[in-house]
């Protein structure tokens, strides 16, 4: 049977990040130290995410409910398409300002405005790392860099950490720490970039998949 955690998982995925927060704000996020080799090496990665088009690939979600697969693709600017393989039933689609979450199973839907999650880091036209996030850490190993990014206004809300490998840079995987805790792990597995979707119009659509009327 499946574990109701996935649904609560899936959606921490993109969605446990920057949604409003209850009153009694918490203070700014605290930015990182970095050093001029840091700020030259984060200017590459803004660079690099802006300059990604297309992108297909399988993943790996780890976290406490176990182990989930599936499949990602990206359509810059503006669109995003996750899909779990079974037995999690759960479809996300955002594309420009709306995020859809569908849940296969229980056939409901519910949407989100885009701005709201973390989808928007990927999918904005013009991705900074810097402004509405705050870069809290920046951590380098061998040909590779990993941040750390907070809701500047808002920190108590989670973090996103995104890991690149580098020379050449590439997107790896990713981490999303929810307000409770909750930590998924994502891995790209053989991603492929500049691709061509057949059907994207299809492919990304957040018309609601239980409405019949197109």
């Amino acid at each position: 049977m499946f574990d109701l955690k996935f649904r609560y998982l899936a959606i921490a995925l993109l969605a446990s990040l920057w949604l409003p927060v209850s009153a009694g704000a918490a203070a700014d996020a605290v930015p990182a130290t970095l050093s001029e080799a840091d700020r030259t090496d984060l200017a590459r990665i803004e660079t690099y995410l802006n300059g990604l088009t297309t992108m297909e690939s399988r993943f790996l979600q780890f976290s406490e409910g176990g182990v989930a697969e599936g499949r990602i693709m990206l359509d810059r600017p503006g669109r995003l398409r996750i899909e779990y393989a079974p037995p999690v039933p759960v479809l996300m689609i955002a594309n420009n300002f709306l995020l859809m979450y569908h849940d296969t199973q229980l056939k409901q839907t519910t949407f989100l405005p885009v701005s709201e999650t973390p989808a928007a880091l990927l999918i904005d036209e013009n991705i900074a790392l810097s402004g509405d996030v705050t870069v809290t850490a920046f951590e380098r190993a061998p040909k590779a860099f990993r941040i750390t990014l907070e809701d500047t206004d808002s920190p108590d809300t989670g973090s996103v950490t995104l890991m690149f490998e580098d020379t050449p840079m590439r997107l790896a995987k990713w981490r999303v720490i929810d307000a409770q805790g909750t930590v998924v792990d994502v891995s790209l597995l053989e991603p492929r970039f500049g691709v061509k979707f057949k059907n994207a119009g299809e492919l990304f659509s957040t018309v609601d998949p239980n409405n019949d009327i197109q």
